[in-house]
């Protein structure tokens, strides 16, 4: 259940039916930057213009308007958020909506996989990692250890067993365990796929990063991360594992209708998912690694290059990347049961943001969609005309959002790897999230943006019990759905 964007990560009531696991959400696309589903089917701008500043009393203001909305206790909403605005070297936009406090502490879920990196990366700068070497060069115990090297474990390209929704769906995550057990586990299973040969999200591999940080530093994690990230980073609300006693923790539903999540042991998550901040936090190690404290400029600018594909954006060394109308968007997305978060860089524009919020229905693309349009207003704008409508596919989406309502999809239309995802637990559980909605009252065509391998359809969809909601459907070149959710 660890998410990635996955970020951008169907995006099932503000989920993402994940159909490559790539952030483990109960959804059906991959979301790593989910700005990457709804980005990445834009035309680039060869000449995008400069964000307004996050400063701006007039920019806070309709931050601050917007974005209060998305907490409730409605499904698709969520209890607690907090959002935070890095730009040009400041935290200077630092917010808390809902029953949330700015010092109100959020499991950041699978943007841990950045801290993990970034240890992997200051080790590789001063030359006590080798990115090519073979896994067993660091942590001979590793599964397959002769036959991987680091650099395919950053990018998820190992074809290492994913470990994460066994744990959370078997229960196994209520107890406790150690990394080397979850290790041994993945052992007991073959590789997904040769090393190198394709791209499949797997935290076990963030769990073999995190073992070989602590063999080469001699330190455990969390005291490296503590001592090289934290503390240069100015980071003083940021922990791994459980939480110190008398924190204020966001408590952290599967909707904010209610539904509390049922807790599990952060060992489970260990390298690729137990790390605890809030929004400012984070924002502070954004602009510790775009400024160079972390890590040299030319090192995080190999952790972008030569990023791989994967369906809706590209995968680097333990970042997303994704172009977008002309600047290239690096973050990560996250996402365990009761939380979905997201930390997003625009380098070239010394800018960052993150959302953090307690209510696994919720589609952290909406926090997204508000802050891009906000500072970059002219951008989105311009660079999305609208298309004509296309009855057939509004009839289509119409129909396969109906049948999710239900629980009971026509596999038919849909892609393999949205099919492998769309298990009967999912579509049940996810009928459930849907049901307060209501039902569907209206729904309004607002665009098309695509290529000639996907093209991805926007809706305002009005439901029962008022809510209207953004959804994106999104068609391969073959005609089936490969995307349906609320953004």
């Amino acid at each position: 259940m660890l998410d990635d964007r996955s970020r951008p990560e169907t995006f099932v009531s503000g989920l993402s039916i994940n159909g490559d696991g790539a952030h483990n959400r109960p959804t059906v696309m991959p979301s790593a930057l989910i700005l990457a589903a709804v980005i990445a089917a834009s035309p680039p701008n060869p000449t995008p213009p400069p964000a307004l500043s996050a400063a701006s009393a007039a920019v806070q203001a309709r931050l601050d308007t917007q974005l209060a909305k998305l907490t409730g206790n409605k499904a698709m909403q969520t209890r607690a958020l907090q959002v935070a605005i890095a730009q040009d070297g400041s935290v200077v936009y630092d917010r808390a909506f809902g029953i949330a406090s700015l010092d109100t502490r959020f499991p950041i879920a699978s943007i841990t996989k950045m801290f993990t990196a970034v240890a992997i990366m200051q080790l590789v700068q001063a030359s006590r990692v080798d990115l090519d070497a073979k896994v067993s060069t660091y942590l001979p115990s590793a599964p397959y250890a002769e036959q991987i090297t680091v650099r395919e474990l950053l990018l998820h390209t190992s074809g290492l067993w994913n470990y994460g929704d066994y744990a959370f769906a078997t229960g196994l995550a209520a107890t406790r365990t150690t990394p080397t057990a979850i290790l041994a586990m993945a052992a007991t299973h073959p590789l997904t796929s040769p090393p190198g040969t394709k791209w499949t999200y797997s935290n076990t591999g963030y769990v073999a990063l995190g073992l070989i940080v602590e063999q080469v530093s001699g330190e455990p994690l969390a005291q490296y991360e503590r001592e090289h990230i934290f503390q240069p980073a100015g980071m003083t609300q940021t922990t791994m594992g459980n939480p110190p006693a008398g924190v204020p923790v966001a408590p952290g539903y599967m909707s904010a209708t209610g539904t509390r999540a049922a807790p599990y042991d952060p060992s489970w998550t260990f390298a690729c998912g137990d790390i605890v901040s809030t929004a400012g936090d984070l924002a502070r190690f954004d602009i510790a690694l775009l400024d160079g404290r972390l890590l040299a400029p030319k090192t995080f600018a190999l952790m972008q290059a030569n990023a791989i594909p994967n369906d809706f954006s590209t995968q680097g060394l333990g970042v997303f990347v994704t172009d977008w109308h002309g600047l290239q968007v690096v973050g990560h997305h996250g996402g365990v049961p009761g939380y979905e978060v997201e930390n997003e860089t625009i380098p070239a524009r010394h800018l960052a943001w993150v959302v953090l919020s307690d209510a696994f229905d919720f589609g952290t693309s909406r926090a997204n969609h508000i802050i891009v349009t906000a500072l970059f207003p002219n951008l989105i704008e311009t660079a999305a005309p609208r298309a004509p409508e296309d009855p057939a596919v509004t009839e289509r989406f119409h129909k396969a959002l109906d049948s999710l309502f239900v629980g009971k999809v026509d596999r038919s239309q849909y892609t393999d790897d949205v099919n492998t995802a769309l298990t009967p637990q999912l579509l049940a559980r996810t009928a459930t999230q849907l049901k307060p909605l209501g039902g569907i009252v209206k729904i309004a065509f607002l665009g098309v943006a695509g290529s000639a391998t996907r093209k991805a359809y926007s809706y305002s969809v009005t439901f029962a019990d008022g809510q209207a909601l953004t959804w994106q459907f999104i068609l391969d070149a073959n005609g089936k759905i490969a995307g349906i959710g609320s953004i």
